[in-house]
């Protein structure tokens, strides 16, 4: 495995704890300390900017196809998340689709996890011919 796929890796396992981190943040603020959406708003800085790594780095990686436009996805989904707070605050039906989007990221986020995932069968097939 190459540096690129592998940096992939552990680069979509770092967004999926990320935005599992997120939700029970926001679940947090939610149920308990209002105060907690300070944190909530603040811990999406630090990461971001992953699905952009990862997407630069399904070109190092040798990523093609839908693969690569997976992370491209998520990107997008994170700038709506951004705009859904930012920019349409004050439009009720837009900004509802706050947690819609975050449910979106969680699955894309899984999804991206499990397609870089080594098949048991392709690692056997490997063993077999070497």
């Amino acid at each position: 495995m190459n540096a690129g796929r592998f940096a992939y890796r552990i680069l979509a396992r770092v967004f999926l704890a990320c935005i599992v981190i997120q939700i029970v943040l926001a679940g947090m603020a939610l149920f308990g300390e209002p105060s907690g959406w300070k944190t909530h708003a603040s811990f999406v800085n630090w990461f971001a900017w992953v699905p952009l790594a990862m997407f630069l780095l399904t070109f190092a990686g040798g990523i093609k196809g839908l693969d690569r436009y997976l992370s491209l996805a998520l990107l997008l989904l994170v700038i709506l998340q951004f705009m859904t707070v930012h920019l349409f605050a004050s439009v009720i039906a837009i900004a509802a689709l706050h947690p819609l989007l975050a449910v979106l990221l969680f699955w894309g986020s899984v999804t991206a996890v499990r397609k870089q995932q080594p098949t048991r069968g392709a690692k056997r097939e490997r063993e077999i011919t070497i």
